[in-house]
């Protein structure tokens, strides 16, 4: 199923925020990586709840509310 979840990410010091864009888990899930020693990003670290993440981060994170039971979400 298509859904209106965009690509977005924040990158704040070591640690990037990466939006995930399925439909599995719902539409707040987001992926949490952190830079290496070497300046290369890791893997996804944790599949995090946006309220969870969103304390690692100063900049706001998008929060999407479900418009309907057929998983078509909308930009708060």
């Amino acid at each position: 199923m298509a859904n209106t979840i965009k690509q977005y990410e924040v990158v704040e010091g070591n640690l990037k925020a990466v939006k995930d864009t399925s439909d599995f888990g719902g539409p707040n899930k987001w992926h949490l990586h952190v830079k290496e020693t070497g300046g290369f990003w890791s893997n996804s670290i944790q599949w995090m709840n946006v309220y969870t993440i969103q304390k690692l981060f100063t900049k706001s994170l998008p929060v999407y509310r479900e418009k309907t039971a057929q998983s078509k979400y909308e930009l708060v």
